[in-house]
């Protein structure tokens, strides 16, 4: 009898303490990984989230002319989404993937994950435009330029800094990327928009695997005093097409 006794008590402990267990180590999860990654993304609607990547190709077939997209911002695309799945997994969807010769039309008042420069893709263009006056990072082709002084308010020109990855034999060797994460300036909803961009293609995948796998440590003290936006420069040497070595050069936030 005290034998049965003993195996009921047992299995009745293992009946509370499995849920239990388990319990503890959702909310584990949860602190340690999906909180660290929203805190790094703050999108407001995963589930309609847009993503625009650069046109860099088209394709004659013969019987029509199809823009594509270049392999880094495949590469930046693939690091975003895995980072992304860790901090919104089931509310996020991921078949909202346009190219920038794509007309988003409304759906340019979401979410935005941008990829790519603005020689090849237009939204970036006009995102870079919509905050030139907030924060100091210009694009001009390749060329990404800082801006270190202010006049009444204003970022100028004058004394800027140029950035631009360096070409070997016709290889890259050395490349920039440009992240920012700012609120959506294409509407007046709260919502959010995220560029990785870069002088070559080497950089965005760069500024996409900076965000997603060196940023946290750096995100507490871009967003104290309550700022919420941010720009970061970061430069990367490039090894048979893999960008190492990445390094903040430059940051801003707002």
């Amino acid at each position: 009898m005290e034998d049965i006794h003993s195996i009921l008590i047992n299995v009745l402990s293992n009946i509370v303490w499995l849920p239990l267990g388990a319990l503890l180590a959702y909310i584990g999860f949860f602190l340690s990984v999906r909180l660290p990654h929203r805190a790094l993304w703050q999108v407001k609607d995963p589930a309609n989230l847009i993503v625009c990547a650069s046109s860099s190709t088209t394709t004659n077939t013969g019987v029509y002319n199809r823009p594509a997209t270049g392999i880094g911002q495949v590469r930046a695309l693939a690091l975003a989404l895995r980072s992304l799945h860790h901090a919104y997994h089931k509310h996020l969807d991921i078949r909202n993937i346009f190219l920038a010769t794509d007309h988003l039309q409304e759906r340019i008042e979401n979410d935005l994950l941008i990829l790519g420069s603005s020689k090849t893709n237009a939204v970036t263009a006009r995102f870079l435009e919509l905050l030139e006056d907030e924060q100091p990072a210009k694009v001009i082709d390749s060329l990404i330029i800082w801006r270190t002084h202010k006049v009444g308010g204003r970022w100028v020109d004058q004394g800027a800094l140029e950035y631009e990855g360096s070409v070997t034999k016709r290889q890259v060797v050395n490349d920039y990327g440009l992240i920012i994460r700012a609120y959506n300036p294409f509407t007046s909803r709260k919502r959010t928009a995220i560029l990785f961009s870069g002088s070559h293609t080497y950089g965005t995948v760069a500024a996409a695997k900076f965000f997603t796998e060196n940023m946290q440590g750096l995100l507490r003290k871009l967003t104290k005093d309550g700022r919420r936006n941010f720009v970061l420069l970061v430069s990367t040497q490039v090894v048979e097409g893999y960008p190492t070595r990445m390094k903040v050069e430059r940051s801003y936030a707002w």
